[in-house]
């Protein structure tokens, strides 16, 4: 692998493992106010996820095809988290 598709690898395990933390701190926080911004937190690092892999997709660091999968699924975490920001305001 070379440097750079190593670098962004563990960037994004980084993004995604910060998202799924401050997700879980969701549940502890008390006010309305406080689960907004950890939601904002979770939201932050999962488009900086998206980007990342939109980042080693033009590289070329590894194929779309098996970028697809992780693409979607972190489309569909963004929507959720999107959807849980909205229902709480």
């Amino acid at each position: 692998m070379s440097y750079a598709g190593d670098y962004l690898a563990k960037q994004l395990i980084r993004s995604s493992c910060s998202s799924a933390l401050n997700y879980g701190e969701v549940l502890g926080a008390g006010t309305d106010k406080d689960k907004i911004n950890k939601l904002r937190i979770c939201l932050k690092e999962l488009r900086e996820c998206h980007r990342n892999l939109n980042i080693q997709t033009k590289a070329k660091l590894f194929s779309e095809d098996s970028l697809v999968s992780l693409k979607d699924e972190n489309d569909q975490l963004i929507r959720i988290i999107v959807t849980r920001i909205k229902n709480i305001k």
